[in-house]
């Protein structure tokens, strides 16, 4: 819900800047040369700031981030959870082999001093 209330606010904004860029464009009609180096044409004011803003539109769509662009959080929800469960798996694999050795060890050094004791009753 917060997110759609957040793109209507951004609809309602743009529309607002929109309104009064073609409002400010209608109030200069007057002809103007515009200097492309070796073309200099007669266009009305208008004309040149709608392409202009068309243009800066066009630039802001192209380098702006839209939805595609924010990574899709129910995915990394769900990698995060598989990721989870991978690392409490070999963490208990881990701590299994651990205790398997420290049983290991325990009976290596029973059967070790079982044999120092034989050895010293002889």
């Amino acid at each position: 819900m917060k997110q759609q209330n957040s793109k209507q606010s951004k609809l309602v904004f743009g529309l607002i800047i929109v309104l009064i860029l073609v409002i400010f464009a209608c109030l200069n009609i007057e002809p103007v040369a515009i200097n492309f180096g070796f073309y200099q044409p007669q266009l009305p004011l208008i004309i040149v700031l709608v392409i202009m803003m068309l243009l800066g539109a066009v630039v802001s769509l192209l380098l702006g981030t839209g939805e595609k662009g924010k990574p899709n959080q129910k995915a990394l929800a769900e990698q995060k959870a598989s990721l989870e469960k991978e690392f409490q798996k070999t963490l208990a694999e881990k701590n299994q082999k651990i205790s398997e050795l420290e049983a290991a060890i325990d009976q290596l050094q029973k059967q070790k001093n079982e044999t120092s004791t034989d050895k010293s009753k002889i």
